[in-house]
């Protein structure tokens, strides 16, 4: 079919325009408009655009640019700057959202590759609706907004090698410990060796650019580079997006980032409204009456988790429980990622098109919802506050006490001993969990839930040591008014910690024996956390009265 390219973009860009503009009045993220664009003017609705290869091939640019700024953003310099608290965050947000997408995947019966495109559509927040939202609300100079943009900037990290893993996933037609194996190699020996090679050559090069006087020529000469990086990662297997954006991580100049900013950017812009337009062209209005269920199931569960999840991390990383409702609140919005996962994952004939058009209602909505709920923060944390039970709230607060010393340290020349054992504890355990995911045979994942346990109680001994050096820095006076018992305070925060590795390994373990298996952990896991936290509440009781 004959393809009118000039007339495609002309309208792409020209409609977009209005629809951007008409967002910004409304106070709404431009995606949506850029959705409903694509939507109206693609071969399903007005049929104004026909063939749309040709603008998914374009709108790859787009994402390619975006990761690219993203890396700069995600520079090596601010990355040593990152707290504690960040990567806590971080870690326990993306870890918990991806078992709950899995959790939700098994219950609607997705296929195992299904279920990880899944849960990785409904996973991640989206970093640039977010940074807008804080921008608009003029919430980028508080404490926990800066912690924010860090685990955002995790998370794109994070997302990144996702991409990648899922990339190689979507070509076998049953995930094998080989396709992971291999993937996971060659996402950290492309990103090790680029990280070197940027160190000691690229940034000598760049250094050579700052010489070029024209704008042209710079300009030219980046967005090939870029363009040839993203090539060559995808030549090797991995995402384009991924070489563009290891290139942006290791650009440690000043004036080479403000003149990208003043140049290339405006490609990047450009093509997103493309990426973000052609999406929406290939949904099917016809097909939306036949996800609603999925949609009504899904984005209730999505955003009660992600207000949970984040939020209950971030007061455990020791924010007050304003600033952590104000942060899990600020990370609803889904987007890009979403998109690109679908995207990628329909092409490949990894999901099916009733997914694929899923995605981008659940982003369409997700984005709708996330201002309000940014906005209303306070209301949402008084809500949750008057059905929380006393004995819960008194547990949660030990533990934000007892974590933030070590996570956010208000003494900058505090020095602790390092545990060498217990990273490598982690991260073997680490190794244990993701070969139980995988894997099936009972003979295999019997032995690898048995090593898991063995280290977790190894873990447990070497993080009850860590709190006890803490414990001239931490005072539950405050909390508790009178006397306290802080052996039982440090064994109950371990033996949480140990429960909470411990439902990971067995989620791990045997989730794929059917959802039922993950709900029995789930609700055992919460009946223990209230057993131990109410025991806790009535010691001190004791204690004080």
């Amino acid at each position: 079919m004959h393809t009118n390219i000039l007339f495609d973009l002309g309208i792409v860009l020209f409609l977009g325009f209005f629809a951007a503009l008409l967002m910004k009045k409304l106070n709404q993220s431009v995606i949506i408009g850029y959705m409903i664009v694509g939507v109206i003017i693609g071969p399903n609705t007005l049929g104004l655009i026909r063939d749309t290869e040709t603008l998914s091939s374009l709108s790859e640019l787009g994402i390619v640019f975006l990761m690219f700024f993203l890396g700069i953003e995600f520079s090596l310099n601010k990355f040593k700057r990152i707290k504690n608290s960040v990567f806590f965050i971080g870690t326990y947000e993306i870890v918990f959202n991806l078992v709950l997408g899995i959790g939700v995947g098994t219950f609607l019966r997705f296929s195992m590759k299904e279920n990880l495109f899944f849960a990785a559509i409904i996973a991640l927040s989206s970093s640039g609706v977010v940074a807008k939202l804080l921008f608009d609300m003029r919430r980028t100079a508080s404490r926990e907004s800066e912690v924010l943009m860090g685990v955002m900037v995790f998370e794109d990290f994070f997302a990144i090698v996702l991409l990648g893993i899922l990339s190689s996933f979507a070509a076998f037609d049953k995930v094998q410990l080989s396709s992971v194996s291999l993937s996971v190699v060659k996402s950290l020996v492309f990103y090790s060796v680029f990280i070197l090679i940027g160190v000691f050559i690229i940034n000598r090069f760049i250094d050579i650019l700052t010489r070029i006087d024209s704008q042209e020529l710079f300009t030219t000469l980046m967005i090939g580079i870029i363009l040839l990086i993203g090539s060559l990662a995808s030549t090797i297997g991995l995402a384009s997006a991924a070489g563009a954006f290891l290139f942006g991580m290791v650009i440690v100049s000043y004036d080479v980032e403000e003149r990208l900013h003043r140049t290339v950017a405006a490609f990047k812009d450009i093509f997103l409204t493309v990426f973000f337009i052609s999406f929406g062209m290939l949904l099917n209005p016809g097909q939306i009456p036949g996800i609603l269920w999925m949609i009504a199931i899904v984005v209730p569960i999505s955003i009660l988790g992600e207000i949970v999840i984040t939020s209950s991390s971030a007061f455990f990383s020791g924010f007050s429980s304003k600033s952590a409702i104000a942060i899990g609140t600020s990370m609803i919005a889904r987007g890009e990622y979403s998109l690109i996962y679908a995207s990628l994952g329909y092409a490949t004939g990894a999901i099916p098109e009733s997914l694929y058009q899923f995605t981008g209602v659940y982003v369409f909505v997700m984005t709708l919802i996330a201002p309000a709920a940014m906005k209303n923060s306070n209301a949402i944390k008084k809500a949750i506050s008057l059905v929380v039970p006393g004995f819960i709230k008194y547990s949660t607060k030990l533990i934000s006490i007892t974590m933030k010393p070590l996570l956010m340290p208000e003494e900058k020349n505090i020095r602790m001993e390092r545990s060498y054992k217990f990273i490598i504890s982690f991260s073997v355990y680490l190794v244990i969990v993701t070969l139980a995911f995988i894997l099936k045979s009972l003979y295999v994942l019997l032995p690898l839930s048995i090593a898991g346990l063995v280290l977790i109680y190894l873990m447990k001994t070497l993080f009850l040591r860590r709190v006890h050096q803490l414990e001239e820095q931490l005072d539950y006076q405050d909390l508790h008014h009178g006397k306290y018992s802080f052996n039982r305070i440090a064994a109950f925060i371990s033996n949480v910690f140990a429960a909470f590795l411990a439902i990971i390994l067995l989620g791990a373990s045997f989730w794929n024996f059917g959802y039922y298996v993950l709900l029995a952990l789930t609700v055992l896991f919460a009946i223990y956390l209230l057993a131990v936290s109410m025991i806790v509440y009535r010691n001190s009781q004791t204690l004080t009265s």
